[in-house]
């Protein structure tokens, strides 16, 4: 049989695969992973790993002691000694992401893990990483040597999507693994995390193994599994028939939103309803309800028909003309609040725009609501929710704290038990109790400053206030976050200081100290349309503010001019932002004028 043929498939180590150097096929360009996967991919390997730890685990435990984490299969295409990956680069470049970042947060490590050779390899003077992509050099070694990278400046949207995947990661990666544990969670990534690797050695051949893997006509998806086995409990062919049909049209408007869309849906409808226990974090722990409906719902439904009340052919029945009915049209209510601003309701879009990941926020919106509810009170209950999720995300952010599935899932699904079918004001006084019982507070604003990892947070925390203030204050409907975050347009709003670089300022300040504590002030930043950032920064005159001169009015009001024809009642005035008149008292007062106008959109009280 010629080579070409040949077609080989054999398990791989992670370590094993990524000794090699691969090229991307053409089908395969572009990097394409959101935030939701590479949260999930982070949230699973950590899981996966701490299931089998234990304290006093040395290095030499992980292969007797620790089960593997199976990554799935990976097409590669091998002709003579170049390796393209026809199937796979996606979970390969953001495990080199993943490298890369383990590498840089173990660079005052004394004794680091080696984990250079599966990213990169020399030879002849020549560094090349493994996976081989030209355009994506220059972002590949601003990462891995943690330099700064202007992506707002590039059109590839595989670089833009590797720059926030690894940002991501930085903010996703747990704390619980930063210390003692690190050398041992990368030990079993190298030696645990197991992949297939199906070898093909001629084009036509890897294309025909891509195109089968990914043909999914002839597989029923656990969507259409799930009604199998509820249609199957009915004898009446009419009531068949008629269940069939809404089933079909509801699907199908979820497709509208993805090809996925229906299994989130049917996850986070059980899960809001149905979901009592969840894995914990023990040695060994066993999946429970959250993660079963994760992973297999339509098994979790089958095993636990009596739970949710399906014994007689009627309750089948009325399982998908009521419940199935109502819950998937109230799904399609969340995501059309979701995609555009609604007076009453817009946090659930805000939210969208800074909040937690759906496999959480989805269940905990549906959970209070039941089919008895009317519009109104469902309405009221989606705000209350949505609300809650505003002020939970960002006070932690503002308190340093992380967001990420890992983090909230036990705090969330305990809320979504707690909350499930109350009243509107049985939910109101759930959720202010949880928010006003924690130990993060938004007060602890005036604590909070810029650094290096809370950039875009500020640029969204700023949106926020100058959404709030245009939209609600001054009846500016025009203005839409949208516009404020977006980073394709070319007068895209940007994140601005208004003092940068010590030695350009350094006459407005007593000493270096000083300086420094007020360039770190949320104050210190303006969010103003890019050509008119080109032309401010550079600026280090307190005439820089004159610039400002047709701007949204939270940074206007730093200017003389916007004050001249208002009287003392003005919204701004009275929260007491004024005209900027010298760079470090104007910056503290501002700094707390903005703390106060985030206590204000922030407060409990507006659940």
């Amino acid at each position: 049989m010629s080579l070409s043929n040949n077609i080989q498939a054999n398990a791989r180590k992670l370590f094993e695969l990524l000794q090699n150097k691969y090229i991307v096929d053409y089908f395969q360009r572009e990097y394409k992973w959101e935030y939701k996967h590479i949260e999930q991919l982070l949230v699973d390997l950590e899981a996966s790993f701490l299931s089998n730890y234990e304290i006093g685990n040395t290095i030499l435990d992980i292969n007797s002691k620790y089960n593997s984490y199976y990554l799935g299969p990976v097409v590669i295409c091998e002709k003579g000694s170049i390796r393209s990956i026809v199937d796979g680069q996606q979970r390969l470049t953001s495990i080199t992401l993943l490298l890369i970042y383990l590498h840089n947060l173990q660079k005052d490590s004394i004794d680091p893990e080696d984990i250079i050779p599966l990213i990169y390899s020399k030879k002849g003077g020549r560094k090349t990483y493994n996976i081989e992509v030209p355009d994506r050099t220059k972002i590949l070694e601003a990462l891995f040597n943690s330099e700064d990278y202007d992506v707002s400046k590039e059109t590839d949207e595989s670089i833009k999507n590797m720059f926030e995947r690894y940002t991501d990661i930085s903010n996703i990666f747990s704390d619980e693994l930063k210390n003692d544990k690190l050398p041992l969670f990368i030990e079993w990534l190298k030696e645990k995390v197991v992949f297939v690797e199906i070898l093909a050695y001629s084009d036509e051949n890897a294309y025909t193994i891509f195109e089968t893997m990914n043909d999914r006509g002839l597989n029923l998806t656990p969507t259409e599994m799930l009604k199998g086995y509820l249609l199957t409990h009915l004898k009446d062919p009419i009531k068949i028939d008629e269940l069939n049909v809404i089933w079909k049209e509801k699907i199908s408007n979820l497709h509208k939103y993805s090809t996925q869309e229906d299994l989130e849906f049917i996850r986070a409808w059980l899960r809001s309803q149905y979901a009592d226990t969840i894995r914990s974090g023990a040695r060994g722990a066993e999946n429970e309800d959250f993660e079963k409906i994760g992973t297999r719902f339509h098994t979790w439904v089958k095993d636990n028909h009596k739970k949710i009340g399906l014994s007689s052919s009627d309750e089948f029945y009325y399982f998908i003309k009521g419940d199935f009915e109502f819950y998937s049209t109230l799904y399609e209510k969340i995501k059309i609040y979701e995609s555009s601003y609604n007076y009453g309701i817009e946090r659930l879009y805000l939210t969208s725009y800074w909040g937690i990941a759906s496999s959480l926020s989805y269940p905990l919106l549906m959970s209070s609501i039941n089919k008895l509810d009317n519009e109104e009170t469902i309405l009221q209950k989606l705000k209350a929710v949505s609300t809650f999720i505003d002020i939970l995300i960002v006070t932690r952010a503002i308190n340093y704290k992380g967001s990420s599935q890992s983090f909230l899932r036990y705090i969330i699904y305990t809320l979504v038990k707690d909350i499930r079918n109350t009243s509107v004001i049985e939910l109101k006084l759930i959720l202010k109790e949880r928010l006003s019982s924690s130990k993060e507070s938004i007060n602890e604003v005036d604590k909070f400053f810029y650094n290096n990892g809370n950039r875009k947070f500020i640029h969204y925390l700023l949106a926020r206030c100058t959404l709030y203030i245009e939209n609600n204050i001054y009846s500016n409907n025009e203005i839409e976050m949208y516009d404020l975050m977006a980073t394709r347009k070319y007068n895209r709003f940007v994140l601005t200081p208004i003092i940068w670089e010590y030695n350009k300022y350094n006459s407005h300040f007593e000493n270096e100290e000083t300086y420094f504590a007020t360039e770190k002030k949320l104050g210190n930043f303006l969010l103003i349309p890019n050509p008119t950032s080109i032309e401010f920064g550079p600026d280090n005159k307190l005439t820089k503010v004159s610039k400002l001169k047709k701007e949204l009015k939270l940074s206007n009001c730093l200017t003389n001019n916007y004050y001249n024809k208002l009287d003392d009642q003005d919204f701004l005035i009275q929260k007491g932002f004024s005209s900027l008149t010298n760079f470090k008292e104007g910056i503290d007062n501002r700094t707390l004028a903005i703390n106060n106008l985030i206590k204000e959109i922030w407060s409990i009280e507006n659940i």
